[in-house]
C-alpha cells in the first residue's frame, strides 16, 4: 500500500471536463478513502464502506463458488454502471457513472488513471549470508 500514499489531491481534477464519470475513487478495502471525486455532494463515509463491502461480498461469494477473486467487477444498478477494479492488494478504485456509459470507457479511464499513481517502491529480498565451519570458531570435540 506504500505506493498509494502519495495519492496526489488533484488525481480526478481531469474528470470534472468529462460528463461521463459520476463518481470516483481509490480506497482502502477496509473503506478509508485515498482520495475522492463527485460530480454531487457525497456522504464519503456511506458510499466507500458500501464500496469496500461490496468487493468483499462478491469475492466472498466467488471464492465459495471455487472461482478466483475478480481484478475488476462491473455491476449495472439503478440506472447506474459501477466499476471496481483492484488497485493493489488492499486497495481499489471505484468508478461510478450512468447505465449508457459503455464499460470500455470505465476501463480505458480506469488505465489511464492507474498509470499516473507512483510505482510501487522496490522492496529487495533479505540478503542471506551463510557461514562456514571458520565464522564459529575452532570445533570443539565433545
Amino acid at each position: 500500500m506504500d505506493s498509494l500514499r502519495a495519492v496526489p489531491p488533484d488525481f480526478f481534477s481531469d474528470l470534472a471536463g468529462s460528463d461521463k464519470i459520476d463518481v470516483a475513487m481509490i480506497l482502502k478495502r477496509n473503506g478509508r478513502l485515498l482520495a475522492a471525486w463527485s460530480r454531487a455532494p457525497v456522504s464519503w463515509e456511506v458510499v466507500s464502506i458500501m464500496a469496500a463491502t461490496t468487493l468483499g461480498s462478491l469475492e466472498t461469494m466467488l471464492e465459495t463458488l471455487m472461482a478466483p477473486a475478480p481484478q475488476t467487477v462491473s455491476v449495472l444498478a439503478g440506472g447506474n454502471r459501477v466499476y471496481l477494479q483492484k488497485v493493489e492488494p488492499q486497495a481499489v478504485l471505484v468508478l461510478i457513472a450512468r447505465e449508457s456509459v459503455p464499460p470500455a470507457y470505465l476501463q480505458e479511464t480506469a488505465s489511464r488513471l492507474l498509470s499516473r499513481l507512483p510505482a510501487p517502491p522496490v522492496r529487495e529480498a533479505p540478503r542471506r549470508v551463510t557461514l562456514g565451519p571458520s565464522a564459529h570458531g575452532p570445533q570443539k570435540n565433545p
